[in-house]
């Protein structure tokens, strides 16, 4: 699980490259989906919502991520973008998000070796 710090410095860098508030709900969405598609309580991982994440992944990922649709983004996006979070929030919970996959892969690629 990523720590408090870790995420605090990547949230401050997505900040810093000024990407638009459409942007990082597309990409809360993507991250979001992208975790819950390759671990067994699917939808357990909610966007706005700060999770510890109990890497039980899917059998069927084949030692790499399962992607979402666009058309999935795209429902979540506009789900995301109608509950109005504040840029900050967004920017929180990508990083999370990104972390928590890169801590998948890092157990996918144990499991490929």
């Amino acid at each position: 699980m990523p720590s408090k710090e870790e995420i605090t410095e990547l949230a401050y860098k997505r900040y810093k490259t000024g990407e638009s508030y459409d942007k990082s709900i597309w990409y809360l969405s993507y991250y979001t989906l992208k975790i819950n598609k390759n671990i067994n309580n699917t939808e357990s991982i909610k966007p706005l919502e700060t999770d510890n994440l109990i890497l039980l992944l899917q059998d069927n990922t084949n030692g790499s991520l399962i992607e979402p649709s666009e058309e999935e983004i795209r429902e979540l996006a506009e789900v995301l973008y109608n509950s109005q979070p504040e840029k900050s929030k967004l920017n929180w919970f990508i990083a999370e998000k990104l972390l928590m996959l890169n801590e998948i892969e890092v157990v996918l690629n144990k499991k490929r070796n």
